[in-house]
């Protein structure tokens, strides 16, 4: 048996990633993200230094000095975590080749392996799709685990209502029974295209892109004539291209984002997902116009998807039609919405930022963080830039310092003028960010 110090960072990672796509987490972020934070401590080396107050501090945000007990809720989502490790270990996960560990008494992750991790190779579909190879140096492993570990009874429930459907609806199930009447095979394919399209948001999170890839192409190893899997590659490889700076790699990955999606396109052109796909792949080669024209398309062929939604938001946004990507993303549906997968509030946040609306932006990124929403370094960097285009420089610097202290190496600028159509847009908002004394990291 080999222990922390004999198993690599990558290991490590493979690891959390199994667990994070653990049916049994799907829908508790909190939990994700306490799990997420104590390794990502570990792995930078500060592994001795978690303590039930800077879980509070940096996870839950919470100020221990209030008089209440926020650390009482860390000893109850570790016990939640302990318990869930179990349950992981001894169903799904028992072939795991690494297994975390959260010692009672204490909160830092330990790891341990029973077997030697072996190399996992690209697939021949991926190589014929024209992938970057570094797209799965990360989550190949997982890839291939969740194909098994997602497609079980009743995983098709979330999936179902975060895209807008309901998971009661008889249409649902009817549709679910036409596909396993092709093959188990091709159902197993579309449940777990339904669930891992649920991770994609926030698309500036690379580990996730390059996650949800990998599942993407495990559904089209499943299933090579199903649409979903195609689709939901391309928007990944899309969003790896747009989060990446001006080089081979992004040129790459867009290309790979425009193959994936029309080929979705070829299969199942009536499709939502399909359009929308190639409308984010278009974006991606910065054919702006292409872009709104697929992603409106996809937004009338079914306009209760909030994720074919959420794309057409971000289209919008980062090409500058702010009143197209308000009225796309304040949908009074979408903000009554309580199940924490959809981008909208962080959308409609930005969007009134660039409208001068700092005040709505401030309130909308609060919804987002109440409601569990997808969060990324852009989000806090939206809200520092409009406490300060408020005057507000005390907020503002304290949000700077969560947004520091949660992603101390993340490129904002590279990645807010590598997404925006209009470079203008985003030095509106590193403008802001500067005053507050920000400064640029090294890459």
């Amino acid at each position: 048996m080999r222990y922390s110090k004999d198993i690599s960072d990558r290991e490590k990672r493979a690891a959390l990633g199994r667990l994070l796509v653990d049916a049994h987490l799907d829908g508790s972020d909190r939990l994700q993200a306490f799990l997420t934070y104590i390794v990502e401590e570990e792995l930078a080396g500060r592994g001795d230094q978690i303590r039930s107050k800077t879980i509070a501090q940096d996870v839950y945000d919470r100020d221990t000095s209030e008089g209440t007990d926020p650390e009482n809720i860390v000893r109850v989502d570790a016990r939640r975590l302990r318990q869930f490790l179990e349950l992981h270990y001894e169903g799904i996960g028992k072939d795991d080749p690494v297994r975390l560990c959260i010692d009672s008494g204490g909160y830092r992750p330990r790891f341990e392996s029973v077997s030697e991790t072996t190399a996992v190779s690209i697939s021949k579909k991926a190589l014929r799709f024209g992938l970057p190879v570094g797209a799965f140096t990360i989550g190949a492993v997982v890839g291939a685990l969740v194909a098994v570990g997602l497609a079980q009874d009743g995983q098709e429930t979330v999936a179902a209502e975060v895209i807008g459907l309901s998971a009661t609806d008889p249409n649902t199930h009817l549709q679910r029974a036409a596909i396993y009447e092709k093959s188990p095979a091709a159902l197993q394919a579309f449940n777990l295209a339904q669930q891992a399209r649920t991770m994609i948001f926030p698309v500036f999170d690379r580990q996730r892109q390059l996650l949800v890839l990998s599942v993407f192409e495990g559904v089209i190893e499943i299933d090579p004539e199903y649409f979903g899997g195609y689709a939901g590659a391309a928007q990944a490889l899309a969003s790896l291209a747009v989060i990446t700076p001006p080089s081979d790699t992004k040129n790459d990955y867009a290309d790979a984002a425009m193959k994936m999606a029309s080929q979705a396109v070829s299969l199942a052109p009536d499709q939502a997902w399909s359009q929308s796909a190639k409308s984010w792949a278009s974006f991606a080669n910065r054919d702006y116009d292409a872009a709104l024209q697929l992603g409106r398309r996809a937004s009338k062929l079914d306009p209760n998807d909030g994720a074919v939604l959420d794309f057409l938001g971000a289209v919008a946004m980062f090409t500058g039609e702010f009143g197209e990507a308000i009225e796309t993303a304040d949908r009074l549906s979408l903000l009554d919405s309580r199940n924490q997968r959809f981008a909208n509030r962080n959308i409609s946040g930005a969007t009134h930022f660039h409208l001068g609306e700092y005040q709505t932006t401030v309130e909308r990124f609060e919804e987002a963080k109440q409601l569990g929403d997808p969060l990324s370094a852009p989000s806090l960097a939206y809200v520092t830039a409009a406490l300060s285009a408020m005057g507000q420089d005390h907020a503002a610097k304290a949000k700077l310092a969560e947004l520091e202290r949660a992603w101390p190496d993340a490129p904002i600028g590279a990645m807010l003028k590598s997404i925006h159509k209009d470079v203008e847009h985003a030095e509106a908002v590193l403008r802001e960010l500067r005053k507050q004394g920000w400064v640029s990291p090294v890459q």
